[in-house]
């Protein structure tokens, strides 16, 4: 036997290497996995330490870890709550925050949304059933636990539980003849050594060498950055094409920005910071000085070409009130450290500043469509070519974004719209000549964000607004524009 002992406890960081890819996705695998490990390499006073032979079998620890194997832990078949003693009866919760994991539920739950911003409903279902019930319906291959119960389901699933194990390096695996057929079994033995990135899950969420952005994704793109963030073989076999548009002659001058933000938020106590910028609204020649804004920095975007500092405080909007603003990383010419017995100010205080976080933008940020979340929601209503919608939206995260309705009640909405009493017959008429048979979503946006804007212009003729009037004729405006450039 290894004379390793499995003593994690089940941070959100060893759980997120065990997963393999989104713990949002991939929880009750994770920690199936934490589970299982203990059960093979938890010390002697551990609870579900198995006693096991060198070499074992999938069905010799079936046998000594669940309760009446014969009837209820058997084949394909879903065990039904047959035993309160029996490990199949705890659900996630159990697992996770009883006395031998060493969790706390609270730190651990706020951990986990720091990495993960949703609702707490959604974290509540994520913990109560495995699976958040609008990603149930996207994904078919992912179901609801029984009660939560975390191994209500069947030993082939668990098979391919020990087959993960094998995959990172926690377990060796041989196949073995049976007899003289051509059977084979499964006989796994455990290795000496655990996976480095054990040691320090912390600092071990990509593979050694690689760029550390599992964190800084809310996606899976994450999972090819682990897998082929290094070369193998020699070859570098992933490249990732992103398009940014910042001038080569700002890059001293955003790699000074960068240590200087890093340094602050190091700090215990954020300060404040003046800024001097040069804001495209009011931007006046090539040699524009920019103006000065005190904020309080909180943190760093990359959206649509360029990285963004999303701060709180003083802003280039013209109407004096304090807000969020997101700053161009190149059109910041200086950034300068204050202390908070510097500002006066009024509603830019220490109290205030500190409760702004990355989390809350997070939260802002999918409540409606859009970058500037700092911006007014309105209702998009949108008519889908039904074969580019199910090519492109169903199915992604753009599918919980976008809200499907019946034709009739996108009718009612364009009824119940406040729109000039000369536009309603306008509109109406257009979406009378529209097939019921199209796709038709709505959601709520942010009102003028540029972002929405360029990606409506990208789909084309793929994609109809039909609510807001405004933004319904500020594209067909667009499009008339562009039309003019190329005709004859």
């Amino acid at each position: 036997m290894s004379g390793k002992t499995f003593d994690f406890q089940p941070t959100v960081e060893l759980l997120q290497v065990l997963a393999r890819g989104s713990l949002r996705q991939n929880l009750p695998k994770a920690v199936r996995l934490w589970v299982i490990l203990r059960s093979l390499y938890g010390d002697e006073t551990d609870p579900i330490r198995l006693q096991l032979n060198k070499k074992f079998t999938y069905s010799d620890w079936n046998k000594l870890f669940f309760t009446q194997t014969d009837t209820d832990h058997k084949d394909y078949k879903i065990p039904l709550a047959h035993d309160p003693q029996c490990p199949c009866a705890k659900t996630i919760r159990d697992w996770l925050f009883n006395p031998d994991s060493g969790m706390n539920a609270e730190e651990w739950q706020c951990r986990f949304l720091n990495l993960y911003p949703m609702t707490g409903q959604d974290l509540d279902n994520l913990l109560s059933f495995g699976i958040i019930p609008q990603a149930e319906k996207n994904r078919k291959n992912q179901k609801r636990l029984p009660s939560g119960r975390l191994f209500a389901i069947t030993s082939k699933n668990i098979q391919y539980d020990f087959k993960a194990l094998v995959e990172m390096g926690w377990l060796q695996a041989q196949a073995i003849k049976e007899g003289q057929g051509k059977k084979f079994k499964i006989v796994y033995s455990l290795v000496k050594d655990f996976p480095q990135v054990a040691i320090y899950p912390e600092n071990a969420i990509l593979a050694p060498g690689t760029t550390v952005v599992r964190n800084a994704l809310a996606n899976d793109l994450a999972d090819f950055f682990e897998d082929f963030g290094q070369k193998i073989n020699g070859e570098q076999r992933f490249f990732l094409d992103i398009e940014y548009i910042v001038h080569r002659q700002f890059c001293q001058q955003i790699n000074t920005l960068r240590k200087q933000l890093k340094s602050i938020w190091h700090q215990p106590q954020i300060p404040p910071v003046k800024i001097t910028y040069v804001s495209a609204k009011n931007y006046q020649n090539y040699h524009d000085r920019g103006e000065e804004y005190i904020v309080y920095p909180v943190c760093i975007y990359y959206s649509h070409r360029a990285p963004y500092l999303f701060a709180f405080g003083q802003t280039p909007k013209d109407d004096g009130k304090i807000d969020w603003y997101d700053y161009r990383l190149d059109r910041i010419q200086s950034l300068q450290q204050l202390k908070w017995d510097e500002v006066n100010i009024e509603g830019f205080t220490q109290l205030v500043c500190q409760s702004k976080t990355p989390n809350q933008i997070e939260n802002y940020r999918n409540d409606a469509w859009g970058f500037d979340f700092y911006k007014p929601q309105e209702l998009l209503l949108l008519r889908f070519d039904r074969y580019f919608h199910y090519r492109y939206i169903e199915g992604t995260e753009r599918d919980e974004l976008f809200t499907k309705i019946p034709y009739k009640y996108a009718e009612s909405q364009i009824l119940n719209a406040r729109i000039d009493s000369e536009r309603k017959p306008e509109i109406l008429k257009v979406f009378y000549s529209r097939s019921p048979e199209d796709i038709y979503c709505r959601v709520n946006y942010r009102t003028d964000d540029n972002n929405v804007i360029m990606r409506l212009r990208a789909w084309g003729a793929k994609v109809e607004v039909l609510l807001p009037w405004s933004l319904r004729s500020r594209m067909a405006k667009d499009i008339e524009d562009t039309w003019k450039l190329y005709q004859g």
